[in-house]
């Protein structure tokens, strides 16, 4: 029982990530030059190195491309659990580090967007 508690944390967190995710997807698409709703902070883009004056949203993309990871430890740890008996197993041991990840990339991703409160709107 203990074990299926640890898929908690993943769950939920695919869950927030996917939402993040689709934030992070409408500010690009909102600051693209399509449609260009948006001015998108300095801190959060870099340059290209072929048109400096371009503005790459750095935060949004990584940000939408950790939830894949996010929900691929929930896959591990649901993978982990499968047919496991209701007692304590040594492959147990094994989702130490999808859960830690988890953990980590969900408040890396959460500290870097609540600080993305400075998109403008044009």
């Amino acid at each position: 029982m203990i074990g299926i508690l640890r898929l908690n944390l993943p769950a939920v967190g695919s869950l927030i990530m996917i939402h993040l995710s689709r934030f992070s997807e409408e500010l690009i698409l909102w600051s693209s030059a399509q449609f260009d709703f948006i001015d998108m902070p300095d801190a959060f883009c870099t340059g290209s190195s072929i048109m400096p004056q371009k503005k790459n949203p750095d935060v949004p993309e990584l940000v939408r491309g950790k939830s894949g990871r996010v929900t691929g430890n929930l896959m591990s740890l649901l993978m982990l659990m499968k047919s496991q008996p209701l007692a304590y197993n040594k492959d147990n041991q094994e989702d130490k580090e999808p859960l830690f990840d988890t953990a980590d990339t969900l408040i890396n991703c959460l500290r870097a967007l609540c600080r993305y409160d400075s998109a403008h709107p044009r």
